[in-house]
């Protein structure tokens, strides 16, 4: 009958389901979970009732108890790296909605894959590197100091894309002199505080020594960048400093 074969592929299909419990959850429940759901699709098959309905309601409750199981036996590691790359990919719902109603706003798919890799890259950079660390100045230190070299580092990308202009991409130095300084520190307070303070600088020189060449209006714009991202890195470094003469970096 076409009710036993529907019947016996549900069971098969949730036998695989349950598989993707962990193991020893699976080893415990598994057996009496897939004999509940056999008795359940022979009740409604004898009650020549419609197993459809049942079927997808059980599969998706399944699915809900797998997703909570695998959660809760994630290391502490595993579960960051989930709950960043959610959040990255939400992050990755707005130039995704704006491609799709802002006019001109023509990203190819690498952009995105990109884009995201820079979400999840910067989220998992505060996780592990701000948990090192209790003081708070230290965490909010991390935070700007991240939120902005992914900012620079993003404008850049969109500059030298829409100017076509490599020599932009000496902004990028910037960033190298963070990520050699940082290494450098071992991710100590103090050493981070040099490390941000020396990208501060390193900044303002590329801003009064390089010849732009744009008209005033968009010379006094990447003026006001350059001060805005000067800023964000002194602040950042002074943060350090205060997590370092707090005794705690």
């Amino acid at each position: 009958m076409a009710s036993d074969i529907v019947s016996r592929r549900c069971q098969a299909w949730y036998g695989m389901l349950l598989r993707l419990y962990p193991q020893p959850f699976h080893e415990r429940f598994g057996e009496g979970m897939a004999q509940t759901f056999h008795d359940l699709c022979r009740e409604r098959r004898d009650a020549k009732r419609g197993l459809l309905g049942l079927a997808l309601w059980i599969f998706a409750e399944t699915m809900l108890g797998i997703v909570r199981e695998n959660t809760t036996h994630m290391t502490p590691l595993r579960r960051t790296m989930l709950r960043v790359a959610l959040v990255a990919l939400g992050l990755l719902m707005v130039p995704l909605v704006a491609s799709r109603v802002v006019d001109g706003w023509n990203w190819r798919p690498s952009a995105f894959v990109i884009v995201y890799v820079l979400f999840f890259g910067t989220g998992m950079a505060y996780a592990l590197i701000a948990r090192k660390m209790g003081a708070w100045s230290y965490k909010v230190g991390v935070g700007v100091a991240l939120v902005a070299g992914f900012a620079l580092g993003w404008s850049n990308m969109v500059h030298v894309a829409d100017s076509e202009n490599p020599a932009n991409l000496v902004y990028y130095s910037v960033l190298a002199v963070g990520g050699v300084g940082a290494w450098l520190a071992r991710l100590e307070a103090r050493g981070l505080s040099l490390t941000l303070f020396a990208m501060a600088v390193t900044l303002a020189l590329m801003a009064v020594m390089l010849p732009s060449g744009a008209p005033p209006y968009l010379a006094r714009n990447m003026a006001i960048g350059h001060g805005v991202f000067v800023a964000l890195f002194t602040a950042s470094g002074l943060l350090f400093r205060h997590a370092s003469l707090a005794g705690r970096g």
